[in-house]
């Protein structure tokens, strides 16, 4: 079978579309590009993942073709496809999808947008969290909950331990990251953080205020990341419930650190924290979680690769799609 994956949009330049190229596809940074690659290994199918907004082609092997094309609704594939996976539920992909009344689709979109608007044609839906599975399973719609696995690149790497907490999380986003409930709660402690992620003044101003201990570290590319988050010893995921099943949680994980993560977040809570990989708290519990697991000193990295990882997920989703599409 020919299966077809909308990847979305090309980025614009000023957020880094090199990030996108690679040699290998174990040196792709898109975890999505992965997954698809890993799906179609697992389950024998051929495909191609498409961006749109510009022009190029990869052909990885002759299992999959990545391609950025300058409309995805004029696009023909190379095979009429037996399937189509969407990432996302963007309006530009209608028309591709009208084009294959019968083809079966299956739709995945994060946080807010995990119910698609507009094209409601799908065969099945994947979630982050029973939460979500619920609300879908309520308007009769086949639905599963799904794994989100770390890029293959995220591992750890032998390095000192210079901090205590690992934040990432871009300033652009701290209404939903919630920069400002990290440094209250470990405000006046002796804790060592290290944020990844675009700052901004506003927050170096409070952390100061606070008299929170604190390297901004700055944007760096995913594959520089391994090294840096294995430099600390916990990592930290507060977001709100906007959030869904936040990548920072198995990326965490893979590179070996155990995570702290806040209980309102919409994700399949059990499927990543336990007694293996960290503690789920809530926002006034945070300080206390992190001093808990520093003592215990969990090393989550081998229930990743046996729950978690690109190959676990790939044979999931191709299990989830023979069950709920191909049936």
């Amino acid at each position: 079978m020919h299966v077809i994956f909308l990847r979305g949009s090309v980025p614009p330049a000023h957020e880094h579309p090199e990030k996108l190229v690679y040699d290998t596809i174990d040196n792709c940074e898109d975890m999505w590009t992965q997954l698809f690659y890993y799906y179609l290994k697992e389950s024998g199918n051929t495909g191609e993942l498409i961006y749109e907004g510009s022009s190029r082609g990869l052909r990885v092997d002759n299992r999959f073709t990545e391609l950025w094309v300058p409309s995805i609704k004029h696009y023909k594939p190379h095979k009429k496809p037996g399937m189509i996976i969407c990432r996302g539920g963007f309006r530009y992909y209608e028309p591709f999808l009208r084009r294959y009344p019968k083809v079966k689709k299956v739709y995945y979109g994060a946080g807010k947008r995990f119910y698609p608007q507009g094209y409601d044609e799908y065969d099945l839906i994947l979630t982050d969290s029973p939460r979500q599975l619920e609300v879908i399973q309520k308007k009769k719609k086949p639905a599963a909950l799904f794994i989100k696995p770390a890029a293959t690149l995220f591992k750890p790497v032998s390095t000192e331990k210079t901090y205590d907490i690992c934040f990432m999380a871009n300033a652009t986003q701290s209404r939903i990251k919630r920069h400002e409930l990290l440094l209250n709660a470990f405000a006046g402690s002796e804790f060592r953080i290290l944020n990844l992620g675009n700052y901004d003044k506003r927050l170096r101003q409070l952390a100061k205020r606070l008299n929170v201990i604190i390297k901004w570290g700055g944007w760096h590319r995913r594959k520089q990341l391994p090294r840096l988050i294995s430099s600390c010893r916990v990592g930290i995921c507060c977001s709100t419930n906007y959030d869904s099943c936040p990548r920072v949680i198995p990326e965490y994980l893979a590179c070996n650190l155990p995570v702290v993560v806040t209980s309102n977040i919409n994700f399949w809570d059990e499927q990543y924290i336990n007694k293996d990989t960290g503690i789920l708290a809530t926002e006034d519990e945070l300080i206390d979680a992190v001093k808990a697991l520093l003592k215990l000193r969990p090393k989550p990295r081998r229930y990743y690769e046996s729950n978690l990882s690109m190959e676990c997920a790939a044979r999931y989703l191709d299990g989830l799609i023979r069950s709920y599409v191909l049936k």
